[in-house]
C-alpha cells in the first residue's frame, strides 16, 4: 500500500462504511436513514466523503430514486464482507468471554424443519441451554434475502444453482436429498420398483410452483431427456411438506426433495427419481464475511453429522 491510499485509508470510518452499504441495500438516503436513525443530511454528507476518498462517483439519480454507479457496486462488494467480519467480532469476543450466546435467528424451510432439524436442534439445546433460538420458515429467496439484510444469522436451504446464487452470502454443504416421486395409496406404479420421469407424463402432478429449485430442476431435466410432452400439474406449492399434504388428500403424485424414509413421507410410498432429475444439497447459509460463534458452528457441525 502506497503512503497515499494509506491516508485514504486511515480517513475511512466504520460508520461511513455502514452507511454506505445500507444505503446501497435500501436503494436510497431516506431508507437507509430509517434504519440507521440518522439524519438524511448525515447520510447523504457520508456517503459524499466516501466519494472524495475513493474520488469516484457512488450513486446516480435514476428519477426520485438512486442507483449505484459500477463503483459503487464493486465497492459494496469488498466492503459488505468486511462490515460482516466487524460486526461479527462482537458476538465471537462476547462468547469468548463467558462462552455462550443469548439468542439468535435461523430461518428454513418448512419440510427441513420438520424432518431433519429437530434432533441437531434438541442436541444443541441441551449443549446451550441459556440460548434461545428464534426459528423462521421462509422459501430460499426469502431466506436469502433475511441473511443479507441481517435479520436471520442462519438460513438451512437447498443449495441454488449458479444464476440464484445471492451475492454476499457465503455456503456451507450440509447433507444431500433425493428427487423423489411421492404416489398416493394404492397407486399403480406402488407396484414398480423403478419410476421414471417418462412414467409420470400423463400423472396428475404436484409440484414446486415456478420459481423454486426442485421445479427448475425438474423442467431442465425433461429438456435434457427429451420430452415433449407437457406435465399434467394440478397442483404449485411452494414447499415438500404442502406437497405431500396434497398427495395424502389423492390430488396426484408429488416431486419433492427429501429423505426417501423421512417422516412426511411415512404414510406414502416414494421411488427415487435422482438419476433423471439430479441429487440437491442442503447448505448453511450465512453473510459473506461473517466469522459464524462457536455455538453456531457447533449447530452447523450437529446438522452435518445428523
Amino acid at each position: 500500500m502506497t503512503l497515499a491510499n494509506l491516508a485514504q485509508a486511515d480517513s475511512l470510518t466504520m460508520q461511513q462504511i455502514n452507511t454506505f452499504c445500507h444505503v446501497y441495500e435500501r436503494g436510497g438516503y431516506a431508507g437507509a436513514a430509517e434504519v440507521l436513525g440518522l439524519a438524511g443530511p448525515t447520510i447523504w454528507e457520508q456517503v459524499k466523503t466516501l466519494e472524495k476518498i475513493y474520488k469516484t462517483k457512488l450513486f446516480v439519480r435514476s428519477g426520485r430514486n438512486i442507483v449505484p454507479t459500477n463503483s459503487g457496486q464493486a465497492l459494496y462488494e469488498m466492503l459488505r464482507p468486511l462490515l460482516a467480519n466487524v460486526e461479527s467480532t462482537f458476538e465471537r469476543l462476547a462468547e469468548h468471554h463467558d462462552q455462550s450466546i443469548t439468542q439468535f435467528t435461523l430461518v428454513t424451510g418448512m419440510r427441513m424443519m420438520m424432518e431433519e432439524l429437530g434432533q441437531p436442534l434438541r442436541q444443541f439445546q441441551k449443549a446451550f441451554p441459556g440460548t434461545r433460538m428464534h426459528l423462521m420458515t421462509a422459501d430460499n429467496v426469502t431466506a436469502q434475502q433475511l441473511v443479507l439484510e441481517g435479520r436471520a444469522d442462519l438460513a438451512f436451504l437447498i443449495e441454488p444453482p449458479r444464476e440464484m446464487v445471492a451475492d454476499g452470502i457465503d455456503y456451507e454443504m450440509l447433507y444431500p436429498l433425493e428427487y423423489l416421486a411421492a404416489l398416493p395409496p394404492r397407486h399403480r406404479l406402488i407396484r414398480r420398483a423403478h419410476v421414471t420421469l417418462d412414467d409420470l407424463v400423463n400423472e396428475p402432478l404436484v409440484v414446486g410452483s415456478a420459481h423454486t429449485i426442485g421445479r427448475k430442476q425438474l423442467e431442465q431435466a425433461r429438456f435434457r431427456l427429451g420430452m415433449k410432452s407437457p406435465l399434467n400439474i394440478v397442483a404449485e406449492t411452494d414447499n415438500s411438506a404442502v406437497t405431500i399434504a396434497c398427495v395424502r388428500a389423492g390430488l396426484g403424485v408429488g416431486i419433492i426433495a427429501s429423505q426417501p424414509d423421512g417422516f412426511l413421507t411415512a404414510n406414502v410410498k416414494t421411488r427415487s427419481i435422482t438419476n433423471e432429475v439430479g441429487q440437491v444439497n442442503v447448505v448453511a447459509a450465512y453473510r459473506k464475511g461473517r466469522q459464524l460463534t462457536n455455538a453456531l458452528q457447533t449447530l452447523v457441525e450437529m446438522i452435518q453429522a445428523r
